[in-house]
Formats: structure tokens, C-alpha cells, sequence
């Protein structure tokens, strides 16, 4: 250590180039690195998700979950698994032993859903999610209607997804951004009990002929060598003109086929679903968005960015429409008041101690040497941070700020030797 000090004193041009060398590096680095409240954190937890719409949650357990938890349980590293039922979905968690390979299960998970099979027909393909720090939104909005304009925000579903979910989500960053409220539309048929019982049908047959006109049905296997390929119906996406023409019964009818339509026993039309829950901003009715992050991204940029995708929406199709989108919840309020808060503690522990440097050795050279050790070591450490992958949070600040009273006991152990 002797020979070291005694070196760094015989060269001191060589030691200012290192410091400066260290400083440049570190603002540097400092620039790249992601600005977040907390450290992202991994949790060992893979979820399975199927949609099917219209089941009830009986059906969906006994032709879904409880397939998908045969088939999944076996898998290696799973320490338990945890279902959930309900109208219309299923989930299937799994969570795996504390340090394993969640690349390698993310890969075994995949490949074990594609082996399963006997899923109901209707329900859509299992999604695959995983359970991250990143999952907690990092900003919460709300489209509503401007103050005197009145529009009927239930029924903007599809220009919600088109106008404003679309060019959210390509936001650099964002990672997904999901809506809540409104209404969904659905092909509304009202029979003519009358004209149903002219042509001898029953409300049972008629929604047989729908139901079967609109589910994907399995149409056998090819098999090519090796590889075998399933062949399946692809389901029809009616609209109001098309669902008239659907054939709910052919008879014969003096010798002559005859087809009897929808249109000849029921009015066809497009409507909107009766909502299941509402949303309010401000008393006003309110269509929810919540922003997910991608991982290890940097918050205040991605919101930066985010901020200015809103005022363009706002200046420009949204106002045509009378609407307003605002952001209600943001996350980098907190973060700069956080990271605020432990910036001025390392601040104000570093000023303390050079005051009491100042006070006891009552002499300018030596206190200044530990003053500029402070801010050396604390910007030449985010070479280090970058270069780990980590973020800049509340953690890892507070941790710099432990590190400052170390930084003062080396230094003045470093200038004694120095004087010795």
C-alpha cells in the first residue's frame, strides 16, 4: 500500500488524468443508465391464461384448468401451482423453486402447452405471462369527454384500440398498454316468434345453426414424413349484413331446395354490450389505461415520450371527437421525489462531514482532498452500476449514501498514510 501511495504522489499528473478518466466515464455512463423507483425483480412465477368466452366457471375448470394442471404439473423445478376459474377465462400459475432457470422453464412451459390437446374448440389459445416487477403500471390514464361535449364514451371500443392503444404501444419502452370501460359490440338478433313458428323452427335449432356457423372445428391431420399438421375450421366473423344470409335450415319445398336465412325469422343489427362494470374520472364516464414498462427500461424517458404521444392525440383526433385523454397516475412524481429526497441526504451527510473535517484539522488542503474523494467516487461508481446491467432506484442511492461516510474514513486513512 506504501509503494502505491508513494507512486500515485511521484506522478501526479498521471493521477489527475485517472480521476478525470473516471469522472468522464461516469457521466457517461450515468446517461445510460434506467432511472426507476425500485430495483426490477424476478419473480419465479409463469401463468396460463385461456379465454373462452361465455363458459361458466364450472366448465371452465373441468375443460380447462384441471387439463392444463395435468399437464403442467409434471414440469421440472415447479414447487406448486395455483389455479383460478371464472365466467369466461382460466389461469393456471405455477411458481417455480427460488434460482431457477426461468429461460429454460419459459421454453419447457411452451413446449408442454403445445402437447396439450381435448381443450374446448371455442376457447382461445393458451397466452403464457410472466410475473415481473415491471408488471406494476407506470402510468394510469383516462379518456374522457370535454367539459360541455356529450359523447357516448361506451361505444368507442373500436376507436380506442385503432386511434389510441395502437400508437401507445409502439412508444419505445412501453411494453403494453391495456384499456378497461366501455362496451364491446355484439350482433343483436331478435326473433319474430311469429315468422320462428310459420317456419315450424325452434329457438333451440335456430342457435344451433349459429353456434355451429361460428365455431373453429378440428377437420382431421396430414401427415408429411415426420411432421404431422392439424387441420382445423377457421370460425366466421359475421357482421350484421353477412349474419342475415347465415342458413338456419334447408327443406325441400315442392321439389326445390330451400333455404331458410336468419333474416326471414329474426331483425339483424349491430349493438353494444351491457357493461360489467363502470369507470368514472371526475364523475364522468371514463375509459381506463394502464401502462406497462418494458424490462430494465428507463422510466422517465418511456414517460417523457408517452407524455408527448398524448399531447399530440389531444391537439389532434381526440379534440376533432370532443374527447380529452389524461394522465391521472405518474410514476416518475414519486421517483423524482424519492430519488430527491436521498440526493439531498447524500448531500447533506457529505456537507456535514467536511464541516467536521474543517472543524478538527483546521486546515484547507487536507479537508479538500476528502471533498473532491466524495463526488469522485460516487460518479466513477456508475461506470460500475452501467456496466452490471443495474438502475438507478431508491435502493441503490441509499446505498451510495451509506457508501459516503466509508468514502470519508478511506480518505482520511489515505491522507494520514500520505503524511506519514
Amino acid at each position: 500500500m506504501n509503494a502505491f501511495i508513494r507512486s500515485a504522489i511521484a506522478h501526479p499528473i498521471a493521477v489527475l488524468a485517472v480521476v478525470l478518466s473516471m469522472i468522464l466515464f461516469g457521466v457517461a455512463s450515468l446517461q445510460t443508465i434506467p432511472i426507476q423507483m425500485t430495483p426490477d425483480i424476478d419473480k419465479p412465477i409463469l401463468q396460463v391464461r385461456v379465454s373462452w368466452p361465455g363458459a361458466s366457471p364450472k366448465d371452465v375448470e373441468q375443460e380447462v384448468v384441471l387439463r392444463l394442471e395435468r399437464e403442467l404439473t409434471g414440469l421440472s423445478g415447479v414447487q406448486n401451482v395455483v389455479s383460478d376459474s371464472r365466467r369466461g377465462s382460466g389461469r393456471v400459475s405455477l411458481t417455480y423453486e427460488v434460482g431457477h432457470d426461468m429461460d429454460d422453464a419459459l421454453v419447457k412451459l411452451l413446449g408442454q402447452l403445445a402437447r396439450v390437446s381435448g381443450l374446448p374448440n371455442d376457447a382461445k389459445q393458451p397466452e403464457v405471462r410472466t410475473s415481473n416487477s415491471e408488471d406494476s403500471p407506470i402510468a394510469r390514464m383516462a379518456l374522457v369527454a370535454q367539459d360541455g361535449v356529450d359523447v357516448d364514451i361506451d361505444t368507442l371500443g373500436r376507436f380506442v384500440d385503432t386511434v389510441i392503444l395502437e400508437p401507445l404501444n409502439r412508444i419505445a419502452g412501453v411494453s403494453e398498454v391495456t384499456s378497461r370501460g366501455g362496451a364491446a359490440r355484439e350482433i343483436r338478433i331478435a326473433l319474430d316468434m311469429d315468422r320462428v313458428a310459420e317456419f315450424g323452427l325452434s329457438i333451440a335449432e335456430i342457435a344451433d345453426a349459429i353456434r355451429a356457423s361460428s365455431a373453429e372445428v378440428t377437420a382431421g391431420e396430414i401427415t408429411e414424413g415426420s411432421r404431422r399438421f392439424t387441420l382445423r375450421t377457421e370460425a366466421i366473423s359475421y357482421t350484421p349484413e353477412t349474419a342475415k344470409d347465415l342458413v338456419v335450415r334447408t327443406e325441400l319445398r315442392d321439389g326445390r331446395i330451400f333455404n331458410v336465412k336468419l333474416s326471414d325469422v329474426a331483425d339483424v343489427e349491430l349493438g353494444y354490450k351491457t357493461p360489467s362494470s363502470f369507470r368514472r374520472l371526475n364523475g364522468k364516464p371514463a375509459i381506463t389505461f394502464a401502462v406497462l414498462r418494458e424490462p430494465a427500461s428507463n422510466v422517465v424517458t418511456t414517460l417523457e415520450s408517452l407524455k408527448q404521444e398524448v399531447s399530440i392525440l389531444n391537439a389532434g383526433v381526440l379534440a376533432e371527437r370532443g374527447l380529452d385523454l389524461r394522465i391521472v397516475y405518474d410514476e416518475t412524481v414519486y421517483i423524482g421525489s424519492a430519488l430527491d429526497l436521498v440526493q439531498n441526504n447524500i448531500m447533506i451527510g457529505g456537507i456535514l462531514a467536511i464541516v467536521v473535517l474543517l472543524t478538527f484539522l483546521r486546515a484547507l488542503a487536507p479537508t479538500a482532498i476528502v471533498m473532491i474523494a466524495i463526488p469522485v467516487s460516487i460518479i466513477s461508481t456508475f461506470v460500475v452500476i452501467a456496466g452490471l446491467g443495474l438502475s438507478i432506484n431508491v435502493i441503490s442511492l441509499a446505498g451510495l449514501a451509506f457508501a459516503v461516510g466509508m468514502v470519508v474514513d478511506a480518505s482520511i486513512v489515505s491522507l494520514e498514510n500520505i503524511y506519514r
